[in-house]
């Protein structure tokens, strides 16, 4: 593949990725292979993964609108953050797997705002995840030393809402969502 092809090959990946942030959506390797083809710029007969890899490594270095983000089973996926946020991208990438999707926002929710999280938020777009999912998951994490900073406080109104001990104290993260109780309650 000469420089000229390879250039032209980065250019159609940055494009790609960016559709799809727009789309709302992450791009994984073969999706973007796929896509190349479509394109009228598929691989040269023989090459393989290393050399698609090789094109999404100098795509990312040239555009720097473009990143990649880890999914649950470990696949690169690619966006275009000022098109699909970085926290969004991140859920996403998560959805496979209901244990790390639920840990991942409730760690990020009780470091990054702080705050917890009510349980029935997972039930919600983007999250989507069945009740039975989540207690599924909740089981998984409460038997997993991983998870051991997962855990949930309950208000008086019966809600419950999880949060991370490594970045919310008990008493803290109780009164924020008692709080956040009453002010639902009240209307705002």
């Amino acid at each position: 593949m000469t420089g000229e092809d390879a250039r032209a090959r980065r250019a159609a990946l940055a494009e790609a990725i960016r559709e799809a942030s727009r789309a709302g959506r992450l791009s994984g390797r073969e999706e973007l292979g796929a896509e190349l083809a479509a394109r009228g710029l598929p691989l040269p007969e023989g090459a393989g993964a290393a050399e698609l890899d090789a094109l999404l490594a100098g795509a990312l270095a040239e555009n720097g609108d473009l990143a990649s983000v880890e999914s649950a089973s470990g696949e690169s996926l690619y966006h275009a953050p000022p098109l699909l946020s970085r926290t969004y991208a991140a859920i996403l990438a998560r959805k496979g797997s209901p244990v790390l999707l639920v840990a991942g926002e409730v760690r990020t929710s009780s470091a990054e705002y702080p705050r917890p999280v009510p349980v029935e938020l997972f039930e919600q777009p983007p999250f989507e995840l069945s009740p039975e999912e989540i207690g599924e998951a909740l089981k998984a994490m409460a038997t997993s030393p991983d998870y051991s900073d997962i855990t949930y406080t309950t208000t008086t109104g019966g809600s419950v809402w999880l949060f991370s001990t490594r970045h919310l104290e008990r008493r803290y993260a109780a009164f924020l969502a008692q709080r956040a109780e009453e002010e639902a309650l009240e209307g705002g």
